[in-house]
């Protein structure tokens, strides 16, 4: 049974693997194959980030469930009923916005990713990164950022 395994059958059942589990058992066993289906560009994308299709952006973009900060805030000034005051937009034509309440943003973005000790001081470095990378511009204002062009799914023309 173990000179079948092949690279391709080992992998994905590697991380379904118990560790007092054996070889045979492993690959003899049918409920640790996962059946695998088609995929389609946008669901292959989203699983390099680890996330699951139907909770990718591109599938819902304003499920709150996006796997990047930036994401996030988009979609979080996109959802007023989600938002509860915590953004809002300083000039939507032009993509600028403000964080209200710091804190509340930090605590809802630890929630989303398990970290219970996120503070808005890590949150703002993160957001300064997408500087780098076009996704935000640099705005001379405390708590006041702009989404860049490499940002995406914000601009209600585009919507």
């Amino acid at each position: 049974m173990l000179d079948s395994v092949t690279h391709s059958t080992f992998l994905p059942n590697a991380s379904f693997c118990d560790p007092l589990m054996s070889w045979t058992d492993l690959f003899s066993n049918e409920e640790y194959y996962p059946v695998f289906e088609h995929q389609t560009d946008a669901d292959s994308s989203c699983l390099k980030t680890g996330i699951k299709s139907q909770d990718c952006h591109t599938h819902s973009r304003t499920s709150l469930q996006s796997s990047h900060l930036w994401e996030f805030v988009r979609d979080l000034l996109l959802s007023p009923e989600e938002n509860c005051g915590i953004l809002e937009w300083e000039d939507r034509e032009q993509g600028i916005f403000r964080v209200v309440k710091s804190e509340a943003l930090a605590k809802m973005w630890g929630q989303r990713k398990k970290n219970d000790r996120m503070t808005y001081e890590k949150l703002s470095r993160a957001l300064r990164y997408y500087y780098k990378t076009g996704i935000l511009e640099r705005v001379d204002r405390r708590l006041v950022y702009k989404f860049g062009k490499n940002a995406h799914g914000w601009q209600e023309d585009k919507l």
